[in-house]
């Protein structure tokens, strides 16, 4: 809350609204899937089809959102993205069939990749380097106290009445976050250098190799993280008996875990080589994925999600920092969409592949043993990371003293 009360107030709003808005997801997230397959009747192939699609979509939205950040200014990208998600989260209520649910998937999907290149892009903007890692946690926080009280009241909406009913409560918390941001929030891009901003130029970054190589790692880490939100609530109900509202409060956990240790956690991590700190959340979270291959109950399952928690607490604590410190002040958009956009490819991936792999594998809980393998396999990338970037990236107190102008 102090560091709240000193912070330009453009960050003050993404952090309220991203609270507001992070309740509209977590009413739904935790019983996507399983409306999916309980209410809509679909096979599981069919399922990481519509979240494969969902992915797809998100991957050029990301460039996009990026793209427009820096050339017609951060707050009308947000405004729009989530004006938009209010909408196409309404017309999930009306969904009836495969084909129809793929197409408002896809829309929503598009729309609300938008948001996050711009919202990264503020923080860079308005907030010192140095206090980068603490502000991104800052953010996420907020966003896990939405988390926190989504699934618990999606649980209530889903046990008195229906699933469909959670969209239209969504869509009506995502029309509260689009007022805020439109009433409240300043713009903060820099100053146009009048730089023709191209698909082209935006590839170019790729030239970047320490970011190039960053954001395949993390390509890779949201492979296998992106079960949590497709196959993980399907195992859990199918194989271990979890229910929906049970599966809700897992959610609940791991959110209410990240409010309460996370700005603990980064400036613990603050002390050490980003490197090693990004290897070390890589490898936990792989290690809890493993270890539901081993989970009979709800309770051994809630102890694998700890674990996950924990390693998805430790990577997130510097990742977007380090994307914003590699990024120059005039693409930071861009930086942001194009790791945007290998992140998205990641999970999109790891949607089609885990749901395929499930519906494959005879005994299924070998699905977790094959993503905690890829996890562990490729944190060797962090060392080779750790060999080819700045210095002052690697290690901030390395860095020069210098002063970073804050805007309001």
């Amino acid at each position: 809350m102090e560091d709240l009360k000193k912070a330009p107030r453009a960050f003050k709003v993404l952090v309220v609204s991203a609270l507001v808005e992070n309740m509209a997801f977590g009413l739904v997230i935790p019983f996507l899937a399983l409306f999916m397959q309980n209410d809509l009747m679909l096979a599981l192939p069919l399922i990481g089809v519509v979240l494969a699609g969902y992915t797809v979509a998100g991957m050029p939205s990301t460039i996009i959102g990026g793209m427009l950040a820096d050339k017609i200014g951060r707050k009308i990208v947000l405004m729009s993205s989530l004006g938009l998600m209010s909408v196409t989260m309404l017309l999930y209520f009306f969904v009836d069939s495969f084909e129809v649910l793929l197409l408002v998937a896809i829309a929503d999907s598009f729309v609300g990749y938008l948001y996050m290149p711009a919202a990264n892009a503020m923080i860079a903007d308005v907030i010192p380097s140095a206090d980068r890692p603490r502000a991104y946690s800052t953010l996420r926080i907020a966003w896990n106290v939405g988390i926190v009280f989504g699934p618990v009241i999606g649980a209530i909406i889903v046990a008195a009445y229906s699933m469909r009913l959670l969209f239209v409560f969504g869509s009506a918390i995502l029309a509260i976050a689009f007022v805020l941001n439109a009433v409240l929030i300043p713009e903060t891009k820099p100053k146009d250098t009048g730089e023709l901003i191209t698909f082209r130029k935006v590839l170019n970054v790729a030239s970047d190799h320490p970011f190039l190589l960053l954001s395949a790692l993390t390509g890779v880490f949201w492979f296998f993280f992106s079960q949590w939100l497709s196959v993980l609530p399907l195992y859990a109900n199918g194989e271990l008996g979890v229910d929906e509202a049970a599966f809700g409060l897992l959610f609940a956990v791991s959110a209410l875990m990240t409010i309460i240790i996370q700005l603990w956690v980064t400036g613990k991590m603050a002390r050490y080589r980003r490197s090693m700190v990004l290897l070390a959340g890589h490898l936990i979270a792989s290690l809890g994925f493993a270890l539901v291959f081993f989970a009979t109950d709800f309770y051994t399952l809630l102890a694998c999600i700890v674990v996950i928690t924990l390693g998805e607490i430790v990577f997130m604590s510097i990742v977007s920092a380090i994307i914003a410190d590699l990024a120059p002040e005039a693409k930071r958009g861009i930086y942001m969409g194009f790791a945007g956009l290998v992140q998205t490819s990641g999970g999109g991936v790891g949607y089609l592949f885990g749901t395929w792999l499930l519906d494959t594998l005879p005994d299924k809980a070998f699905v977790w043993l094959a993503f905690g393998g890829v996890g562990i396999v490729s944190a060797i990338g962090y060392p080779v990371f750790a060999r080819i970037v700045r210095p002052d990236i690697e290690n901030p107190r390395e860095r020069p003293v210098k002063t970073e102008p804050a805007l309001d």
